[in-house]
């Protein structure tokens, strides 16, 4: 059994908080989906919010598998680079897809008329490309180790 590492706990504890963001997400686009004369309607556009807990289930699912794969992977080359790129990644991405939700907007458009659309275009998908060259760089890293051993 591969015990675990320190990589590994700071990888799993960026899923946790991912997939506890997707699962506070869900709830608000609960209320966001209400109709708005509704006791419980707060007045946000609903897809964002959606986008918002999606994007973040999936990361949180993709890092955990990630996650499971660190302590293999510190035992032959340390991913010294991986796991702060998948925080930054995260981070950028989920904070870009927060800051979406609460002003209505998917972060879809990098031309847009409202000011902050290009800007949240580019840390979004900045964000998704960190997150996404990491989990690469995971997975090619764990494939290379499988074959040494």
């Amino acid at each position: 059994m591969v015990h675990s590492s320190p990589s590994a706990r700071a990888t799993l504890r960026l899923a946790s908080a991912a997939l506890l963001l997707a699962a506070l997400a869900g709830a608000w686009e609960v209320f966001a989906t209400q109709a708005p004369g509704s006791a419980l309607y707060v007045g946000v556009v609903p897809g964002p919010v959606q986008a918002l807990r999606e994007t973040a289930l999936w990361l949180g699912l993709l890092i955990f598998a990630a996650g499971r794969l660190m302590p293999e992977l510190d035992a032959t080359s340390a991913p010294k680079t991986l796991v702060p790129a998948l925080h930054l990644g995260c981070v950028l991405t989920l904070g870009a897809g927060t800051y979406a939700a609460f002003t209505g907007m998917h972060g879809a458009q990098l031309f847009d008329l409202r000011p902050d659309a290009a800007p949240l275009f580019l840390v979004k998908h900045l964000g998704l490309l960190v997150v996404s060259a990491a989990l690469i760089e995971t997975a090619r890293r764990a494939l290379w180790a499988r074959r040494a051993s």
